[in-house]
């Protein structure tokens, strides 16, 4: 849950955002902080406070005047109670008692007020402030007299203050918007990440949703592009398939007939054995290329891999059948695939074997087994090995560890080639272990079911 958290780009664009405000609010702090350390600001701040007391303090009078205060009420939007010697007066009888109301000079100003006894510092320190039932309470002491001024008015229903809950349910409620927010911006995101999945598994037909128009639209409508001219390029690779096989195929069948008109077995017999050999070079092309893709697609069934092994063993190697060791278990090995391509891989396993294994030399041994989650085929012989760089690029297509190519040290190189794109198209894995002088043993690995 955390990994999911910490890889989508709407969590780190709101952490980027959070990270953001938090420096922001402490650089601000700490400016405010060195403005506040200057003076500056208390000494702005305190004397626009002074002169308004100024102003007050000569307009009501001393001692205070109560229609003076009337006039004040009218104006302004706030209550006034009056206390002296010989003075009781509020213009609302709800005021409470002061005794109640937590009054206290303002801490913003003492330090500047502290250091500085002179101008407007005395005027201001004439003042308490105090917040009471969510309404605000100035009290100014002049001489023997107490004016008091209270906002907003008692006959007014005051707003609600922000207590920390509310601010932290606001902030909550911000934080959930700007999610909400990001999610929306980067939605285009997940389309083309789920439309990279589709197109990637072959569905060239599935086009990303391009209801945006900014950069992630244009992205969009780019890669959509991008799967018109892949599903193009594959038809017309398809198509040139198609007309290879046809175009080939077809002078190979007339070479083949005009073959029987020849009177020496012996040439006849050369060029029919070349004729096989080309035939069999563009079947393997044309296998390796469907292969060579993720769109190809399997004629998938189930099937019994011991009686399929068994099979290919009977029909394509009887001549053989001394030279190999066959091991098949009793009971059926159960899976799903394509019976033709497996058939095609155990051929083509068998003949590599049987081509590196000296004719009077140990059978080669082939052998089928179960596993819990699928099966395994493994075919060993007992030639000349190979290295361990031989190894490392044995299954690229047309490698042959004898530079020269001679017919007799091997075939045409596509066929461990073959064999490995027919096990990464059933999901499965193919191994080769071999010692120089000791044999190659190769190991394929297939699951229960091929990957959709």
């Amino acid at each position: 849950m955390i990994r999911e958290i910490t890889r989508s780009l709407s969590a780190r664009l709101l952490g980027i955002f959070l990270l953001t405000s938090m420096l922001y609010g402490i650089a601000s702090r700490y400016t405010v902080d060195l403005v506040w350390g200057t003076g500056y600001l208390s000494e702005v701040i305190g004397g626009h406070m002074a002169l308004h007391i100024g102003y007050v303090l000569d307009d009501i009078g001393l001692p205070p005047r109560i229609d003076r205060a009337q006039a004040i009420v009218r104006r302004v939007p706030m209550d006034v109670l009056l206390r002296g010697p010989d003075l009781e007066w509020s213009s609302d009888p709800r005021f409470p008692e002061l005794d109640r109301v937590p009054f206290r000079k303002s801490d913003f100003l003492l330090s500047y007020m502290e250091s500085d006894q002179q101008g407007w510092t005395r005027t201001v320190q004439l003042m308490e402030f105090a917040r009471h039932h969510r309404r605000a309470y100035v009290r100014i002491q002049n001489g023997p007299y107490e004016m008091i001024f209270a906002t907003p008015k008692f006959s007014e229903t005051p707003r609600p203050d922000l207590t920390t809950p509310a601010i932290g349910v606001l902030s909550l409620v911000v934080l959930a918007a700007c999610y909400f927010a990001v999610r929306w911006l980067v939605q285009p995101v997940r389309w083309i990440k789920e439309g990279a999945a589709r197109i990637g598994q072959g569905d060239l037909a599935y086009r990303i949703p391009t209801t945006r128009r900014d950069d992630l639209g244009d992205l969009a409508r780019d890669i959509n592009h991008m799967a018109d001219d892949v599903r193009e390029m594959l038809e017309a690779k398809q198509q040139l398939l198609l007309a290879i096989s046809h175009e080939l195929r077809s002078p190979l069948t007339r070479a083949k007939v005009a073959l029987e008109f020849l009177d020496d077995d012996t040439v006849k017999a050369n060029l029919l054995q070349d004729i096989k050999e080309m035939e069999r070079l563009i079947a393997d092309l044309l296998e390796s290329e469907r292969l060579n893709t993720r769109h190809s697609k399997l004629q998938v069934a189930p099937l019994d891999l011991g009686e399929l092994v068994g099979g290919v063993v009977k029909n394509d190697f009887g001549a053989d059948a001394q030279r190999l060791a066959v091991d098949l278990p009793a009971a059926p090995v159960g899976i799903e695939g394509d019976a033709m391509r497996l058939r095609l891989l155990v051929r083509n396993l068998i003949e590599n074997a049987l081509r590196y294994t000296p004719v009077d030399g140990r059978a080669v041994e082939v052998s089928v087994r179960g596993r819990e989650e699928g099966a395994e085929i493994r075919i060993s012989d007992h030639g000349r090995g190979m290295s361990s760089h031989d190894m490392a690029r044995a299954t690229e297509p047309f490698y042959r560890a004898d530079p020269a190519r001679s017919r007799a040290t091997g075939g045409l190189g596509l066929g461990l080639y073959l064999c490995r794109r027919i096990t990464d198209a059933h999901g499965g894995t193919l191994a080769l272990a071999s010692e120089i002088g000791a044999g190659t043993t190769v190991t394929v690995v297939l699951p229960s079911r091929p990957p959709p």
